[in-house]
């Protein structure tokens, strides 16, 4: 998946989005679009825009722009 469909999936705030990556679970849940939480590999941090999930590096110390086409979603 683009960077851009991510964003936009997201951004419809419609549900919580369940990922992989390098064998660890994942999950991105749109609460509202101030209120974002993202989680991986037990580590949980919680954004305030959507352009703010995309580019937070919580994965590896990489943000969701970084790694997109990368996760089993």
């Amino acid at each position: 998946m683009k960077a851009s469909d991510l964003r936009d999936w997201i951004d419809s705030l419609t549900q919580d989005i369940d990922f992989s990556y390098d064998g660890k679970d994942g999950s991105i849940c749109p609460i509202s679009r101030t209120n974002i939480s993202l989680c991986y590999n037990s580590d949980a941090v919680d954004v305030q825009s959507v352009d703010a999930a995309m580019d937070v590096p919580f994965i590896n110390g990489k943000s969701l722009n970084d790694l997109c086409e990368r996760l089993e979603l």
